[in-house]
């Protein structure tokens, strides 16, 4: 019997936009031809852009976007794929390299706030409230043999599911974030890596092989329960990147407090 955790099928060396493009289209139930139709290229041209034979522009990809309704991150992705030597796999990247001027930033929030690198969502640094509010997520000491994972955490850690009133929703966004996103940018030991410790989760398999509809992918809210009362609390999740200044390659992470 295959092995279905066969990381081979999920770490390509050389991932290909072609992959993603026909996912996307027979998912739609479109054939080569609209598509090809709707981007104003030729069938043959299609079919090659589609199996990798020929590269695609960053034009061609926004055209293809716009016919098949892709989504931003499939477009982010895509370009990922195409413009590798802007998105270089993230090899040697721990410990971190965080500024003071950035862990201040951070400090500053009256709630919870993280840095992760995305997208397989280590755990950089988290501010003084996140620390106390959710002591099962901060960020390991710098010596450490490896980072503190988001994504690893929120699987194999008991509290997770019951401090979280949507944990399935969260870690099945998570998931579904590292699987599309990672091939070509995460080094491939890392994410087999997140993949083996998250796979002693008993809902790792379905979670992992499930897509998700963009309307989940997008919902911000994230319920968290009182410790003391057992009451739910909800919270609205925000990710930035950082366009100014351009030298910061983690991504900020925040909870804010969302009106009852």
């Amino acid at each position: 019997m295959t092995d279905p955790f066969d990381l081979a099928e999920f770490l390509p060396e050389q991932p290909m936009l072609g992959m993603y493009m026909r996912h996307r289209r027979e998912s739609l139930g479109m054939t080569q031809e609209e598509v090809a139709r709707g981007m104003f290229v030729s069938v043959s041209l299609y079919r090659k852009l589609e199996s990798g034979e020929r590269p695609i522009s960053v034009d061609r990809l926004e055209d293809w976007c716009a016919v098949v309704s892709a989504p931003v991150w499939m477009l982010q992705k895509m370009v990922s794929l195409a413009v590798p030597k802007m998105f270089p796999r993230a090899v040697g990247a721990w410990p971190p390299q965080l500024r003071q001027e950035d862990l201040d930033h951070i400090e500053s929030f009256p709630f919870p706030a993280y840095f992760h690198r995305f997208p397989e969502y280590e755990i950089l640094a988290a501010n003084s409230v996140a620390r106390e509010m959710i002591p099962w997520l901060q960020p390991t000491e710098p010596d450490a043999d490896r980072p503190a994972n988001v994504i690893e955490r929120m699987m194999t850690e008991p509290l997770a599911r019951e401090v979280l009133g949507n944990w399935e929703e969260i870690v099945h966004r998570l998931l579904f974030i590292l699987r599309v996103n990672s091939p070509g940018v995460v080094a491939p030991e890392r994410l087999a890596q997140i993949i083996e410790t998250c796979r002693t989760n008993p809902d790792f398999e379905r979670l992992w092989r499930t897509d998700m509809d963009e309307a989940v992918y997008n919902n911000s809210l994230a319920t968290v329960r009182n410790p003391e009362t057992g009451e739910l609390h909800r919270f609205t999740m925000r990710s930035y990147n950082s366009f100014h200044p351009d030298n910061c390659n983690y991504q900020l992470f925040t909870l804010t407090p969302r009106p009852e």
